[in-house]
């Protein structure tokens, strides 16, 4: 180790380098995981989502209305009781901005009048009829059924949701029951529950919250959810008829399985963990050749100390066992360098801008990245060391 210092020293600042960006690759990994896998607050099985339209008066399929008890919103309702007879459909309701797998944006702040809290700045406004929280089987944090919820959506009651990681306003709960005003004094509502929080994407964290609220009277709704029986995709699409689709100037269009808005949603993401995944490889064949590569060099000039030691009695298993140790022994020389980098970056940078990771996280990943590097070290080494038992005392020493 002291004769090949030189190329020791490369390899370990190789391996500091690689195995910091390594570290913040399987951070970024970890956490899109763990956002993956946290509570939805939604069942989206057997789920049809689709747009919402009114033919424009100009438009020469436009059906004008014999009287005023008629128009959009009554077409709206007998449109939805046609499509509620269809025997596949177990329900349907109707929002704004209201179903994930979107980047629709619509907030505001809310402020709480008894406890002068602002609620979750900027969260996202979602408007549902009490049918879409039934057809979403939207859950509260303290065991609300989505028929207890529909019915405070009903009574023009606020859903909030809970957020993930910290919060300064601490326990959301505090503020069920009391009155918050949205926008300005004129528009006060009372917080019915807290639900779990569902995000626009799988892959995003829920940072500021959720706000479930009713559609008011004047607004008309733009877009729909139907749940269908299970496993009965293929059946609901094929027994669709004309009057459950369009009744007068209101129709339904790009009806479709939201697992497919799901993946239209998650390119990026997808996109991103790809190209995560290339630079991870990339990284660690790249540590694999030079590991490879400085010990078949090694191999090669070792060759009489290989053959002094075998006939000083040193076996197979011991040549093999010195060449893994001399490559360990410079990653765990790497080790103390690394952790006291990725120490300096939590502790004094503000990394949760670009990895929004639990606190946890940051350190698990630590020895995922030096069991990984211990992986491509060993193998690295193991061809050479392989070739190191083979030397025979007598041929290599003949010279000498």
């Amino acid at each position: 180790m002291r004769n090949e210092w030189r190329s020791n020293v490369w390899m370990t600042v190789e391996l500091i380098i690689v195995g910091v960006v390594l570290w913040v690759i399987f951070t970024a990994f970890g956490t899109i995981i763990h956002m993956h896998q946290s509570p939805k607050g939604i069942d989206f099985s057997d789920i049809y989502v689709g747009r919402i339209g009114v033919i424009p008066k100009e438009a020469s399929t436009y059906r004008p209305y014999a009287d005023s008890l008629h128009n959009i919103d009554t077409d709206l309702e007998m449109l939805l009781v046609n499509l509620r007879s269809n025997p596949l459909v177990v329900n349907a309701g109707t929002g704004i901005n209201a179903i994930p797998y979107n980047y629709n944006y619509s907030g505001n702040c809310l402020f709480d009048k008894e406890t002068k809290d602002f609620i979750y700045h900027m969260a996202n406004y979602r408007r549902m009829d009490p049918d879409l929280i039934r057809t979403l089987r939207i859950t509260g944090c303290n065991g609300e059924s989505p028929e207890q919820l529909s019915e405070m959506v009903a009574e023009n009651k606020l859903l909030i949701s809970t957020i993930e990681g910290e919060s300064e306003l601490g326990d959301p709960a505090k503020h069920i029951g009391h009155e918050a005003i949205m926008r300005d004094s004129t528009e006060v509502f009372m917080i019915g529950s807290i639900i779990n929080g569902f995000r626009r994407v799988d892959y995003e964290q829920q940072s500021n919250g959720v706000v479930i609220m009713n559609i008011p009277h004047d607004w008309f709704p733009s877009e729909i959810a139907v749940r269908i029986q299970p496993g009965k995709s293929r059946e609901f699409i094929e027994s669709l008829e004309p009057s459950q689709l369009s009744f007068g100037n209101v129709y339904i269009s790009n009806l479709t399985d939201i697992e497919k808005r799901k993946d239209s949603a998650h390119i990026e993401f997808h996109n991103f963990m790809r190209n995560l995944t290339a630079c991870a490889v990339f990284l660690m064949t790249a540590v694999f050749l030079g590991i490879l590569g400085s010990f078949w060099f090694r191999t090669q000039q070792r060759v009489p100390e290989l053959a002094l030691r075998k006939v000083n009695g040193a076996t197979d298993r011991d040549i093999f066992g010195r060449f893994i140790s001399e490559g360990l022994m410079l990653l765990a020389i790497s080790a103390v360098f690394i952790s006291a980098i990725v120490a300096l970056i939590i502790y004094t940078f503000d990394i949760s801008e670009w990895i929004a990771a639990p606190a946890w996280l940051y350190w698990t990943t630590l020895p995922v990245t030096f069991i990984i590097l211990a992986v491509m070290i060993i193998a690295g080494i193991a061809f050479p060391a392989r070739r190191a038992m083979k030397v025979k005392p007598a041929e290599a020493l003949k010279d000498q």
